[in-house]
């Protein structure tokens, strides 16, 4: 198998193959509203596929093969460093992808395959720019799926002004730390001519979970400077 060459013609055929179908796998999860989308898939099939062919087409594939393995390992922990959560927010998902393409590109021009190594390039600059506005459509007009049974609950919470950023922080804590419970919406909204602010978070739940809610209100409702804690529910089936 090592003495068989990879043509440059099949190479292309085959990167097209992965950007195609992680183009394809992308672009569903985008519609459905999931964390990892269209450049996300697609980075991680072309960084997939040019390290699957760094040994066909390697001048010297048994000599470099323990070398990519390495590259492969501690790449992995590069790209976990760069993922950030933020709140429900997870940010780096693209930049981990483009590292991980990166560094299959660097394995290609170290082991001499430099017109595969060009191409891997063209295909990671074309995902991270070109493709950026059919993302941005995607998470536009994307909807996540709806169960039958899910449920959306308006939770509002009335604190005093000065410790809106506080209360805002745990709002978010405590409903981050009840997995059923998901947060799609959470805005301040200060009374008119009082001192106290109104944390507006709307959630979502797979099945009703009006008890984890009730607990999210309970744990508020002991902080000082919290003056009013409510919640509604509505299921969607309804």
């Amino acid at each position: 198998m090592n003495g068989a060459k990879l043509t440059f013609a099949v190479f292309l055929l085959r990167l097209a193959s992965a950007l195609i179908c992680g183009l394809a796998i992308g672009a569903e999860r985008q519609w459905r509203v999931r964390t990892a989308g269209l450049r996300t898939h697609s980075l991680v099939a072309v960084g997939a596929a040019l390290f699957v062919m760094f040994a066909p087409l390697a001048s010297e594939p048994d000599q470099y093969a323990h070398l990519a393995g390495q590259v492969i390992s501690g790449v992995g922990f590069l790209g976990a460093g760069v993922l950030m959560r933020t709140g429900l927010t997870i940010h780096g998902l693209n930049t981990a992808g483009t590292i991980w393409c990166s560094a299959a590109v660097g394995v290609l021009a170290g082991t001499g395959a430099h017109a595969a190594a060009c191409a891997g390039t063209v295909a990671v600059l074309m995902i991270n720019t070109l493709l950026r506005p059919l993302s941005d459509w995607l998470t536009r007009h994307g909807h996540a799926p709806v169960s039958e049974h899910e449920t959306e609950y308006l939770l509002q919470v009335v604190c005093r002004n000065r410790q809106e950023s506080a209360v805002r922080t745990l709002v978010i804590q405590l409903i981050t730390a009840s997995p059923p419970l998901v947060m799609h919406q959470i805005e301040s909204v200060v009374e008119q001519g009082d001192r106290t602010t109104v944390i507006k978070a709307r959630l979502s739940t797979a099945e009703r979970a009006d008890a984890q809610v009730e607990q999210v209100a309970s744990r508020l409702s002991l902080e000082r400077d919290v003056t009013g804690v409510s919640w509604q529910a509505a299921s969607k089936a309804e």
